[in-house]
């Protein structure tokens, strides 16, 4: 409702820049608006046509008008709602001087980009899959590098698959720069959220979307032009990277790459700001754990260690499934009778107790999730004979650990 309801339910003006042919007509025309729209528009003189259609193309007005013959220059490449809303606010300025308004279009959008809205849907496809890959990430049984190279992998996908459909639409031109622009806005979304991680922690999901998605989409420009959204969303234009994007490969696409390199410079500040994330967060580790590595480890199983002996933040490296290692067996007297109730302690290599049970009436015994490497084993039971043993603990199952325990007056005949 914030985010996309109220910024395009109704598109108005809002410090829309046009140059107007003349300064008495400009300063008019100026007058005329601030009174019936204030705030609308940005009016700025120039001496002719020529200047009108410079200042289009260099992309320092949406729009010319030229009140001598009543033509409106302006670029569809910027949006058809924004061509929509000159049209209808120039109508009835040209009919007052006794002229037709006529329509110039100094940059037609591509073919397959009728409303010119296709270069953001496009964009979009990029922009939402890297998130969402750090959220599944952050489950996966990955080093940190393979999740990094995972999200390079992605970006790169991403941004062939999405020029390729869009190219075969006819979304937009054959210029292969554009895949630049796309994969930097792929890296510039998945660095940034993946080194947000350590401190939104579980609210990455709502950063993220807000971020690259709520804010990202109405203050973009792609599908309501920045012109005719709130001043907040239009601020919010040349920081996001969405809107970043957009701006490059308009620059690219339509205006002989005039604004590309600005947009392009603001993705790879983005991706820049990801990757210092990222590395700063491992180096504060580092650091930590040398200066206090049980402060490190608090946290207990929550916590593991990455490739590089580094305990991290369960949040920044999910915790690696445990494997099961079982040991299971039965307790039997000499004779191979089940001994019910005999008591099985269990302890590691220094002795501490790991568990502890009481085998069932068939003399059965079961326990799960010890440590790999050696346990020590004692069973007892009144009136016998007690068994110890050392027991390598693997992966998986350990079975058949059976255990004898001969009664002690059998013991002692046999002494």
């Amino acid at each position: 409702m914030l985010c996309y309801l109220l910024p395009m339910h109704a598109p108005k003006p809002h410090d829309m820049p046009v140059v107007v042919v003349g300064d008495h007509a400009a300063h008019q025309l100026a007058a005329t608006f601030q009174a019936r729209m204030p705030g609308g528009f940005d009016i700025t003189p120039v001496p002719d046509e020529a200047a009108a259609r410079e200042a289009i193309t260099q992309r320092d007005a949406v729009a010319g008008y030229d009140p001598g013959s009543g033509e409106l220059l302006y670029a569809k490449a910027n949006g058809s709602a924004l061509m929509m809303i000159l049209q209808q606010i120039f109508t009835p300025v040209a009919a007052a001087t006794g002229h037709p308004l006529v329509l110039t279009d100094l940059a037609p959008s591509a073919p397959g980009d009728v409303m010119g809205t296709g270069l953001l849907y496009c964009l979009l496809a990029m922009n939402i899959p890297p998130y969402i890959t750090v959220m599944m990430l952050l489950r996966a049984e990955l080093r940190t590098r393979q999740k990094l190279a995972a999200l390079v992998g992605v970006g790169a996908f991403a941004s062939i698959v999405c020029y390729t459909a869009a190219l075969s639409m006819g979304v937009i031109y054959n210029q292969p720069s554009l895949l630049l622009v796309g994969f930097l806005l792929t890296q510039a979304v998945g660095w940034t959220s993946f080194g947000l991680v350590p401190f939104v922690k579980q609210f990455l999901p709502g950063v993220a979307m807000g971020l690259f998605v709520l804010l990202s989409m109405p203050s973009s420009g792609g599908a309501i032009p920045k012109e005719l959204v709130p001043p907040f969303f239009q601020a919010l234009h040349g920081v996001l990277p969405l809107g970043q994007a957009v701006d490059s490969m308009r620059g690219i696409l339509y205006f002989d790459g005039v604004g590309a390199a600005r947009g392009i410079l603001g993705l790879c500040c983005w991706f820049a700001f990801g990757i210092a994330l990222v590395v700063g967060h491992q180096w504060w580790v580092r650091r930590k754990a040398g200066a206090d590595p049980e402060a490190v480890t608090a946290a207990g199983t929550y916590e593991h260690e990455d490739d590089d002996g580094v305990v991290l933040d369960p949040v920044f490296e999910a915790p690696k499934p445990r494997r099961h290692r079982t040991l299971s067996g039965a307790v039997r007297d000499s004779a191979g009778t089940p001994v019910p109730g005999a008591v099985l302690t269990i302890t590691d290599q220094s002795g501490l107790q790991l568990a502890r049970l009481v085998a069932s009436p068939a003399g059965e015994y079961e326990v799960h999730d010890l440590p790999e490497g050696f346990v020590t084993v004692v069973v007892s039971a009144s009136g016998r004979r007690p068994a110890v043993d050392r027991v390598k603990i693997r992966p998986g199952r350990v079975e058949g650990q059976d255990f004898e325990l001969p009664s002690e007056l059998a013991a002692a005949t046999r002494k």
